[in-house]
């Protein structure tokens, strides 16, 4: 994974917030490389990578800004199960879009949905790891790109 791939996520996170509603601005922050702690929020989606690449994407935000995709979506009544599908169905749905750019070679995982900041995942040890700060209605949250 170099700086040109990852820009491969950040088209994908900008994709993703603007079929939103297009009103609404997305505001993608310079993505930064970070090997020690991870920035885990709330509810975390991650989906681990193998093929040619191997490691995990996450998609991790709070409840609030899930919620809020909840209603640009229609989806009623919002509890924490909804909101842990829709994390999951983000880090699949920008890891997928992924796979499109990357190719068949690129095999994603279903996701595993985490709640609280320990995640319990092991990132490879060897992996450049992406952080990508992204603000929506003015909830930050992070796309994680960690592949070697």
């Amino acid at each position: 994974m170099n700086d040109q791939d990852i820009q491969v996520f950040i088209t994908g996170v900008r994709r993703y917030f603007e079929s939103l509603k297009k009103d609404l601005r997305v505001v993608i922050e310079p993505p930064f490389i970070k090997d020690e702690e991870k920035p885990f929020l709330e509810y975390t989606g991650i989906i681990g990578i193998s093929g040619k690449a191997h490691g995990a994407v996450c998609f991790t935000a709070n409840g609030v800004m899930l919620e809020n995709i909840l209603r640009f979506l229609n989806e009623a009544p919002i509890n924490g199960e909804l909101i842990c599908d829709l994390v999951g169905e983000i880090a699949n749905t920008l890891s997928g879009n992924a796979r499109e750019e990357f190719g068949r070679d690129f095999l994603i995982s279903v996701p595993v949905v985490s709640t609280g900041g320990n995640v319990d995942f092991q990132f490879p040890p060897d992996s450049r790891n992406y952080v990508i700060p992204i603000i929506w209605q003015t909830e930050k949250a992070y796309l994680l790109v960690c592949l070697t």
